[in-house]
């Protein structure tokens, strides 16, 4: 006798994303995550390469930093940038979709925070880079102001 096996459907969550303009026209999208049960919202880069969350956060001070030997990869976002460290972050959500951090990249983003709240009087726990939104598939829907993430199928 055959077994049928169940066809699973990839684990998709849709959120809202928000879209402010700034001085000279440019725009900025943000979404809302949840990290440690705490709520604050992340600038979405498209062009960013790697996600990175704020080391000076103190929503991170309880979290195990490591300094990152120098790997070659590039974390400068337009800048030089020190003191870079991984650490994991074992409580991360946007909306329902839930996943851990496991190799989460640290940098302060104070000089960052300072130009937004300056701005747009916003202020951002950390930059959602291409890798993220590779992993997990991210399609962004400027027009409906939505951003969907799909986890893989797990054989």
């Amino acid at each position: 006798m055959k077994t049928q096996q169940k066809q699973q459907t990839p684990n998709s969550y849709t959120s809202r994303i928000t879209i402010k303009s700034l001085e000279g026209g440019g725009k900025h999208i943000f979404v809302q995550c949840t990290i440690l049960g705490q709520k604050h919202f992340m600038l979405i880069d498209t062009g960013s390469s790697n996600t990175v969350f704020d080391s000076s956060a103190e929503i991170f001070s309880g979290i195990r930093l490591h300094e990152i030997k120098d790997s070659g990869r590039n974390f400068s976002l337009n800048a030089s940038i020190e003191d870079v460290k991984v650490g994991r972050i074992e409580d991360f959500a946007i909306g329902r979709f839930k996943v851990n951090i496991n190799r989460g990249v640290f940098i302060s983003l104070a000089h960052i925070n300072a130009l937004y709240e300056t701005m747009i009087d916003q202020k951002i726990i950390g930059i959602l880079g291409g890798d993220f939104l590779k992993k997990y598939k991210a399609l962004i829907d400027f027009g409906e102001g939505k951003m969907t993430l799909t986890k893989s199928e797990k054989a």
